[in-house]
């Protein structure tokens, strides 16, 4: 474990709302000083890493915009993955306290669709979407504004038309995503054709769906659920808690053995975490 460094953090701040057969949060919650110190941990033992905030809704946490400006003020570059909803003025807070890159998944271009494979409104998603269109328009801010597609046997066909809209909507780029758990659905490796030149979809996904799945890619990374558990991966055994073992360097460098089937784990993360490639700490 010591010579596999996470090179990025992702932090559930809500639980709620994940697949089935996955990690879950099943303690209180940790409060704003106690993702502050376990940000502090991460910065002196990794430096400025990569912050990813997702899993479950995120946005429905109180502590999303402290916890954000946190992490900008260690200068740690920032990534949201959403579904929303996000309101406008939360966009805008969320742009002055320095995001890097947002994430929005939207799951098909009609109400049925979207809510069959993300259990939320679509309207979710699309205000979510045009807040964030018009905060970076109104703060002249370089954030990355990107669609996420979640892959499922309901929207397969309309992929293509997801991509469409997002592109009028005027994101950066489209992605497709595939849920942790969820099996590919015939044709998916397809579907990736209709996403066009805005294609950023990460080339381990295209293997997984391609039936080529395995190995690491884009490096090891930590991830703190909302109760302070530590894990290497979702399918993974959980390497400690920050309740016991306040600081995350300790607990992963006595994990050899979870960290070890991490690596070996055909998908070991959701693909999304890697998109986009470059992120920086916007302040």
């Amino acid at each position: 474990a010591r010579s596999h460094r996470p090179v990025r953090v992702v932090l559930r701040l809500n639980d709620v709302g994940l697949a089935a057969g996955l990690v879950r949060a099943t303690g209180a919650p940790l409060a704003l000083p106690q993702w502050r110190d376990a940000l502090v941990h991460v910065h002196q033992w990794l430096g400025p890493v990569r912050v990813c905030i997702a899993g479950g809704e995120p946005a429905r946490s109180p502590l999303l915009e402290e916890v954000l400006r946190f992490a900008n003020r260690l200068e740690c570059p920032t990534h949201l993955v959403t579904a929303g909803p996000i309101a406008e003025d939360s966009a805008m807070a969320l742009v002055d306290r320095g995001l890097g890159a947002v994430t929005v998944l939207v799951a098909g271009v009609d109400e049925g669709t979207h809510q069959a494979t993300l259990g939320q409104p679509l309207s979710d998603a699309t205000t979510t979407v045009e807040s964030f269109r018009r905060a970076r328009a109104d703060r002249d801010r370089p954030i990355q504004l990107l669609v996420g597609v979640p892959l499922s046997a309901s929207n397969i066909g309309s992929v293509g038309a997801i991509a469409g809209w997002a592109r009028q909507s005027g994101v950066d780029g489209i992605l497709a995503t595939l849920p942790l758990g969820v099996e590919p659905p015939p044709g998916a490796l397809a579907a990736l054709e209709s996403l066009g030149r805005d294609d950023l979809t990460p080339d381990h996904l295209r293997e997984v769906l391609a039936g080529r799945g395995g190995g690491l890619h884009g490096g090891l990374r930590m991830e703190i659920l909302s109760d302070g558990t530590v894990l290497a991966s979702s399918h993974v055994a959980p390497l400690g808690s920050l309740r016991q073992i306040p600081d995350p360097k300790d607990i992963w460098e006595s994990a050899d053995e979870q960290i070890q089937v991490a690596r070996k784990h055909p998908r070991p993360w959701d693909e999304v975490e890697l998109v986009p490639q470059r992120l920086f700490s916007i302040r």
